[in-house]
């Protein structure tokens, strides 16, 4: 099974992942309470934007890694934020970030740590349900 986060501020992650030397290419993303259940012991997360690039990154879930956001990490979320807003023509403030990053704490957002990322090309089918959709690898 794979899923595919759907978000205009994926390009900025994958290009940070990306620019890493291969073997290096870690990163982290996050999703709702309510999805992690259907993808917590899945090997294969796929990145993906709402504007023409289905996929642009695959990589391994790191379950060591992937947990309840954490209060006393506040500042490591809050910088991994301004790094996916970092693309905005609109600049993202300081403090549009934490408030951002605060409510995610609040109602229980998951953070999934990747490792090994690489460009991703294959082909897909979006079920068109909703903005994380599923689908079984064959």
């Amino acid at each position: 099974m794979s899923f595919n986060v759907k978000s205009w501020l994926v390009d900025a992650v994958v290009d940070s992942v990306l620019a890493k030397p291969s073997g290096s290419r870690h990163g982290i993303t996050g999703f709702w309470r309510a999805s992690l259940d259907r993808v917590r012991h899945e090997r294969i997360l796929r990145i993906g934007t709402l504007h023409g690039h289905h996929f642009s990154l695959a990589a391994e879930i790191d379950p060591d890694a992937t947990h309840v956001m954490d209060p006393k990490r506040l500042d490591e979320y809050v910088e991994h934020e301004i790094l996916k807003h970092s693309k905005d023509k609109v600049s993202f403030s300081m403090e549009a970030a934490r408030a951002h990053v605060q409510e995610c704490v609040e109602r229980g957002r998951f953070v999934v740590a990747f490792r090994n990322a690489r460009a991703f090309t294959e082909e897909f089918k979006s079920t068109g349900r909703n903005s994380v959709w599923y689908k079984d690898d064959q």
